[in-house]
């Protein structure tokens, strides 16, 4: 068994490639990858690994700042562990151990949120302060918090609106550009 993590240094993502060896799988020909990253969903087949040779190999890429908790799942539905795991950590059912893959100190890429209509470098950097450095954690955020914070940094930032920020943010994140850039056109100050 192995876990092969590939950074490119810069990015906010790791590829983490899941191996496991036919000596290795419990009477089995299906095996799926189940954990934190997939909701432990089952029905997913984007988590099933393939044969790869003398392996079944999976490649996923996860967030970077996280530990992720998993299994392996096979077709006769035996539960088994990666010996190769970074770490190991009890599950919800007694006397059982789930997997762990931490990429819990590798680096977050902080996202431009200048690229949100209405957020310019001094709001983006209040933003930042207050812990809102990446377009998925603004896409969380309540138009009332934002407010909120604006309010606190000083009367010349409560007259901006971030009624969109959150909506926006989630475009970003999703990586849906064109659709944000459509949307965006249609906006005035980010309202």
């Amino acid at each position: 068994m192995a876990l092969v993590k590939q950074t490119n240094g810069k990015g906010s993502h790791t590829l983490v490639t899941f191996s496991i060896g036919n000596n290795e799988i419990p009477n089995a020909s299906q095996i799926s990858l189940l954990g934190d990253f997939n909701n432990w969903q089952l029905n997913d087949s984007a988590f099933q690994m393939k044969k790869e040779g003398d392996s079944y190999v999976k490649s996923i890429k996860l967030k970077n700042g996280k530990r992720y908790e998993f299994r392996y799942l096979s077709e006769n539905n035996q539960w088994f562990n990666d010996t190769a795991a970074d770490d190991y950590t009890p599950s919800p059912y007694e006397g059982i151990q789930n997997c762990v893959v931490d990429l819990s100190t590798l680096p977050q890429k902080k996202d431009d949120l200048k690229k949100i209509e209405g957020i310019g470098p001094k709001i983006a950097a209040i933003l930042a302060e207050n812990g809102l450095d990446t377009f998925e954690k603004l896409s969380t955020a309540t138009v009332s918090s934002l407010e909120q914070i604006l309010k606190e940094a000083g009367k010349r930032y409560t007259m901006h609106k971030p009624n969109s920020w959150p909506k926006q943010a989630k475009l970003a994140f999703q990586e849906k550009w064109e659709d944000l850039k459509t949307w965006q056109k249609q906006l005035k100050g980010g309202r």
